[in-house]
C-alpha cells in the first residue's frame, strides 16, 4: 500500500481511539471539548503510526497497541500546547491554538490533563518498562524545551542538535520503543526500534527548520532552536562579512555573499537530515522482513522528502 494511505488509514484508527478514550468522564461538556480541540486541528499522527508499525515488524497485534498509539499522541499534543503558550503562537495548522481560542488558563490546564492521560492509559499496560520509556522521554522533552527557551538564537550546531534529540528526538524514540515492548518484541528488537525512532525524530525537526526557513514562516518561528540558522549564523561568525561585501563591490556578477551562506546552510541541514535518516534505517536493518519493517523505513523516507 503506498505510504500516504497507509498513513491516513492509521490515522483514522488512532483518531477514533482518541475520541473514545476522550468521550467519557466529564461532567461539564466544555472540558471535553477542552481536551479534544487540539486534535481538530490536524497533525499527521506520526508518533501513533510509529507504535502502531513498531508493534507489526516485531510481530505484534496492532489491536493491542492502539491505545499506546493515542497515550504517546495525548503526550505529544500536551508538548504542542506548552509550545504555543510559551511562543505565543495564534495559529496551528491554520486554526486558532489552544490559548487563543479558550484562554491561556485553559489550554495549561488541557496540557497537564492530556500529559497525565497519556501517562494512566500506558501504565494500563502494567509493563514497568513502558512506564520507564515514557518517564525518560517526558523529562528529556522537558529538559529539551527549557534549554531551547533558555538558549540564544546565535547556539552553535551541536548545542542545536542536543535541544532537537530531546525535545523532538525523545517522544519518536519512545514511540517506536513503546510499539515494540508492546508487541513484545526482543530486547535486540526494542533497542533497535528506540534507535530508530530516535533519529526519525531527529531528522523530522530538522526537516522542520528547512521548511520554517525555504516557505516564509513568521519571524518568531524560526528564531528559535534552527540548524539552518545555527549553521548560517557560525559561518557568518567565522567570515568577514563587511569585506566579502566590499569584494563584491568589485566584482558586479559576483553571487551576494549572504546569500551563499544561506544556501551552504540549507545544504548542511540537507545532509544531516539525510544522515539521521540513513542511521534510522541502519538501526531496524536486521529486523524480520514484514510488511511493519518496511512501513517503518517507509516513514523514515517520508520524514526526509516531507513538504508539509
Amino acid at each position: 500500500m503506498e505510504f500516504t494511505k497507509l498513513m491516513e488509514e492509521k490515522r483514522r484508527l488512532v483518531d477514533e481511539r482518541i475520541d473514545r478514550i476522550l468521550s467519557s468522564g466529564f461532567e461539564q461538556d466544555e472540558a471535553r471539548e477542552l481536551v479534544k480541540y487540539t486534535f481538530k486541528t490536524g497533525g499527521k499522527r506520526l508518533r501513533p503510526l510509529m507504535v502502531l508499525l513498531a508493534t507489526q515488524a516485531v510481530a505484534g497485534e496492532e489491536e493491542q497497541a492502539l491505545n499506546a498509539a493515542a497515550a504517546v499522541e495525548f503526550v505529544h499534543a500536551a508538548s504542542l500546547i506548552f509550545d504555543d503558550l510559551i511562543d505565543k503562537d495564534r495559529l496551528r495548522r491554520d486554526r486558532p491554538t489552544l490559548n487563543i481560542a479558550f484562554n491561556d488558563d485553559k489550554a495549561i490546564s488541557s496540557g497537564l490533563f492530556l500529559a497525565s492521560k497519556g501517562v494512566e492509559v500506558l501504565s494500563d499496560y502494567k509493563d514497568p518498562k513502558i512506564m520507564k520509556m515514557i518517564g525518560w522521554a517526558l523529562v528529556e522533552l522537558s529538559k529539551g524545551e527549557m534549554l531551547d527557551v533558555i538558549s540564544d538564537i546565535a547556539m552553535d550546531v551541536e548545542h542545536y542538535l542536543n535541544i532537537a534529540d530531546l525535545k523532538t528526538g525523545s517522544l519518536f524514540g519512545a514511540s517506536a520503543g513503546i510499539g515494540g515492548l508492546v508487541g513484545g518484541g526482543s530486547r535486540e528488537e526494542i533497542g533497535g526500534l528506540y534507535d530508530y525512532g530516535r533519529a526519525v525524530g531527529v531528522a523530522f525537526q530538522i526537516r522542520d527548520d528547512i521548511l520554517d526557513i525555504t516557505s516564509g514562516s513568521t519571524p518568531a518561528k524560526v528564531e528559535r532552536a534552527n540548524l539552518v540558522l545555527a549553521h548560517y549564523l557560525g559561518e557568518t561568525a567565522r567570515r568577514d562579512i563587511v569585506g566579502q561585501m566590499l569584494n563584491q563591490n568589485n566584482g558586479k556578477n559576483q553571487k551576494d555573499p549572504l546569500e551563499t551562506l544561506r544556501q551552504k546552510a540549507l545544504d548542511y541541514a540537507r545532509r544531516a537530515s539525510r544522515e539521521h535518516i540513513q542511521k534510522a534505517r541502519s538501526e531496524i536493518a536486521t529486523l524480520r522482513e514484514s510488511e511493519g519493517k518496511d512501513a517503518l523505513m517507509s516513514l523514515a523516507d517520508f520524514v526526509l522528502e516531507r513538504e508539509y
